[in-house]
């Protein structure tokens, strides 16, 4: 018989908002993400309401340090936390400039030429 898989506990809104910084595996339950995307989205700034930093040891190892806003994951959960990813961000800002170089031919093929290179550069980091 197959085994079945448990369904992970609801983390109130109250618990939430008992923190000043949310510990990662309270907000991963939270939203119901695992812990370990959840970390890699801190460090890779695409979870909009936390940021992680890192920092060297005495021993010169690496260290994450982790935190995360209590109010802004209670409004991520709600859907509430506007939000826009990096790569539309990106393009937003690209056809912002497109459209204020207006018919400067050179200047638009320069600009998606960076565009290409950068969504090049985003899929290697991913």
């Amino acid at each position: 018989m197959p085994r079945r898989r448990q369904e992970p506990p609801q983390v109130s809104d109250e618990e939430i908002l008992r923190h000043a910084n949310v510990p990662v595996y309270l907000a991963a339950q939270a939203i119901g993400w695992g812990t370990t995307t959840l970390y890699y989205a801190l460090q890779d700034g695409r979870a909009p309401f936390g940021f992680a930093s890192c920092h060297e040891t005495r021993e010169d190892k690496m260290a994450w340090a982790y935190n995360i806003s209590a109010e802004a994951l209670v409004a991520y959960k709600h859907g509430k936390l506007p939000y826009m990813g990096l790569k539309d961000l990106t393009k937003l800002l690209f056809d912002e400039l497109e459209h204020l170089l207006g018919g400067d031919q050179i200047a638009k093929l320069i600009l998606r030429g960076l565009m290409g290179s950068m969504d090049k550069l985003q899929m290697e980091v991913t």
